[in-house]
């Protein structure tokens, strides 16, 4: 059973990437058809763009000849002459179209612009150019590259450095020779304006003690006291039910300790209470005592310092003030 889901599960996989497949295919050939169209009609750019999509979604080497062949009557003749050069690496010896495609590589290779970068005395050795998409390094500076004719703007960025733009017009068949170097430094952001510092009045310095705590005292007091009331409750009362287990024990036991079973319970009782009774009456006296020592020490207010220094005509006085 599980050989038959793996062989189930890889005929599924098969089945999909084979609809897939089709599916492109189709698609290109469509694309194909039309770029044909739009070439009889002289719609150049509109060809070459489904072309290349048709060679993407299915590559094949028909379609890069078509392509050679539309990108060379649109213009790109550095594309073409590419093109064409694609085309005969992958055509086998015998192909009617291989000799086509040496032919008109050929002939487009002397028409081809060429441009050779050189990076101006004193520019960044990281600098890059941009032209259109395709980034050139370092490494690209001082060949002889082969572009389409036409205007160029080329893009001078570098570490550091502003870009800069350089336009160019690349003749059919022409050498060109550009110095290349990006922009100015960029500037680092100014610092922020240092703003006046206000005026200082006579009084230089001013201290004052924290302040004051006499609420907070209070409040404790009264927390304390209550817990010390309620712990007097619980003793009080624990006390009054220790002596009613008391009074079953005398009853429920002969002078012998003989004690029925309600004796015995209202002894073990009787002890739990006591325990509880000893522990309230402790609470309840340390509670009421410390609190009524925080709510009769607490004050209002506490002291409070103030310390002064003004100018006068023989220099400073200092002045120190306390108040209760």
């Amino acid at each position: 059973m599980q050989r038959l889901t793996t062989s189930l599960s890889a005929l599924a996989l098969v089945v999909l990437s084979s609809r897939a497949a089709h599916a492109q295919a189709a698609a290109a050939e469509a694309l194909f058809t039309s770029a044909r169209q739009a070439m009889a009609k002289g719609d150049f750019r509109t060809a070459c763009e489904q072309f290349r999509e048709s060679a993407r979604l299915d590559p094949a080497v028909g379609t890069d000849f078509n392509l050679a062949d539309c990108e060379e009557k649109r213009g790109r003749l550095a594309t073409a002459w590419q093109l064409f050069l694609t085309v005969e690496d992958r055509l086998p010896k015998g192909d009617d179209r291989l000799a086509i495609a040496e032919t008109r590589a050929r002939a487009l290779s002397p028409r081809v612009p060429k441009v050779t970068l050189r990076l101006a005395a004193g520019a960044p050795r990281d600098t890059v150019v941009h032209d259109g998409a395709t980034e050139l390094g370092p490494a690209s500076f001082g060949v002889e590259l082969p572009m389409d004719p036409g205007d160029h703007e080329f893009l001078v960025s570098a570490g550091g450095r502003e870009a800069r733009t350089i336009h160019a017009s690349l003749a059919e068949g022409k050498s060109t020779s550009i110095e290349v170097s990006p922009g100015a430094p960029k500037k680092l952001d100014a610092p922020p304006e240092a703003t006046a510092a206000p005026a200082q009045p006579n009084v230089l310095a001013e201290t004052r003690d924290a302040p004051p705590s006499g609420s907070g005292s209070r409040t404790l007091g009264w927390v304390l006291g209550g817990v010390g009331v309620v712990g007097l409750g619980v003793g009080a009362t624990a006390t009054v039910l220790a002596m009613g287990k008391k009074r079953t024990v005398d009853e429920s036991c002969d002078a012998a300790k003989a004690c029925s079973q309600a004796g015995v319970d209202a002894a073990h009782s009787g002890r739990t209470l006591e325990a509880v009774s000893l522990a309230g009456l402790v609470v309840g006296v340390v509670g009421v005592s410390a609190g009524a020592y925080f709510i009769l020490s607490s004050r209002d207010e506490g002291p409070q310092t103030t310390a002064a220094i003004a100018p006068t005509s023989q220099g400073f006085s200092l002045s120190v003030r306390r108040t209760w």
